[in-house]
């Protein structure tokens, strides 16, 4: 059993993870279609370096924010449904049922009145913004509330940037008795909902596992830079023995050899990187502009292991290209808020983060885990909550 110290470092990665992906989301948003040079004219030779805000004062999260919250809500809705039923599907399935909530909060389509949902994210009003949601998430989804399987080549970085809570979750409650290679197909088959191309969803499965690394304690070391690089060359290595069950349980190497050498070489190539003097900006747009998943998780890859030791610099590094920066920041922010913890991110950076309390509060779900079950009377309001949020939900009458 974990003592309290152990279990309040766990708290803080998974904090960290969840509210640092949403800081780099952020930071990165405003400036996600703009080039290098237009970044360093408007903000100076660092780039961006602090939020650019709306009106309100806000600093707005982007579609990668949003639909990482509805992974976290539909793992934890089949963690409830397990506990509740003593049968579950795989995790990772339980997110289809609540995509289609986030794909109605973006208004392409209308639901009737009443009808049922699967997440009380559907109540938070601020999450029916579209914040340039992608044209491959969006058209998938409408295929699946079909019932019918999307087709598509797409390798965008839609599904790795919105996976992380699976290994939040798959790690503290020891999914599938902490078969980790079992886990990364999992978060591959979440990004596979709506990116058929391996290069779309083998980053999800490499980010699952990186992020399962750390926070077992695995980059923890006073050489905190070659115990990452260490720790992500040997993830990368690793993928190649994933068994994919919707694939007569090949491996990936067997399926996908062509596939899973590009993301190695492409993650090899951002370790190499890391250690050398070349200006970020640089460095990261030899590697891609981060709008397909592969590149994504390398250049988030190559910022955290170059800036291991702030979340600042990490964060800044990982957004300031000509590329998606919004994503290439968030899925920096989920590595290295787990690497050093909800502790280590600047107040300026969390005090005008827009739906800042809606991400705590589901990171800290993810934490804690499911509170009831079958037998267990829900008479506590932390149990009447709990029950409220991820068992059957009605639509809400005011949107």
């Amino acid at each position: 059993m974990k003592d309290k110290s152990q279990k309040d470092k766990d708290k803080d990665r998974v904090l960290g993870c969840m509210v640092g992906g949403a800081v780099g989301d952020a930071l990165g948003y405003a400036i996600e279609f703009n080039s290098w040079q237009e970044i360093e004219r408007k903000f100076g030779s660092r780039g961006i370096t602090r939020y650019q805000l709306d009106k309100q004062g806000l600093a707005l999260i982007s579609d990668d924010t949003q639909m990482s919250l509805f992974t976290a809500a539909g793992i934890l809705l089949g963690m409830t449904r397990g506990y509740m039923r003593g049968i579950m599907g795989r995790i990772d399935t339980y997110c289809h049922w609540t995509y289609l909530d986030w794909l109605h909060t973006q208004q392409w389509t209308k639901r009737k009145k009443n009808e049922r949902v699967d997440s009380w994210l559907m109540d938070i009003p601020q999450l029916y913004s579209r914040r340039a949601p992608g044209n491959t998430c969006l058209s998938a989804l409408m295929v699946l509330e079909k019932n019918e399987t999307p087709v598509n080549d797409s390798c965008g970085c839609g599904g790795v940037m919105r996976t992380a809570p699976l290994a939040l979750l798959d790690f503290l409650h020891s999914y599938a008795d902490g078969n980790i290679l079992y886990c990364d197909m999992c978060a591959a088959e979440a990004a596979r909902l709506t990116h058929k191309h391996p290069l779309g969803f083998i980053p999800s499965a490499l980010h699952n596992h990186i992020l399962m690394k750390i926070l077992a304690g695995s980059a923890d070391n006073e050489d905190t830079q070659n115990s990452l690089a260490s720790l992500i060359e040997n993830a990368a290595e690793e993928i190649g023995s994933i068994e994919s069950a919707p694939d007569d349980n090949k491996t990936y190497k067997e399926l996908w050899p062509n596939h899973i050498a590009t993301q190695q070489e492409l993650i090899k190539k951002a370790i190499d990187l890391a250690g050398k003097d070349t200006p970020d900006h640089i460095a990261i747009e030899s590697i891609g502009g981060g709008w397909t998943g592969h590149e994504a998780l390398a250049i988030a890859v190559y910022s955290a292991v170059k800036h291991c030791n702030s979340f600042e610099d990490a964060i800044i590094s990982s957004v300031n290209h000509s590329g998606d920066s919004d994503s290439t920041g968030a899925v920096c922010g989920n590595i290295i808020g787990s690497l050093l913890g909800r502790n280590s991110i600047p107040t300026h950076f969390t005090g005008n983060l827009e739906l800042l309390d809606i991400i705590e509060e589901i990171a800290t779900d993810l934490y804690t885990g499911c509170i009831i079950s079958e037998y267990d009377p829900r008479n506590t309001p932390e149990k009447q909550r709990w029950e409220q949020k991820y068992c059957s939900h009605r639509y809400p009458h005011n949107c």
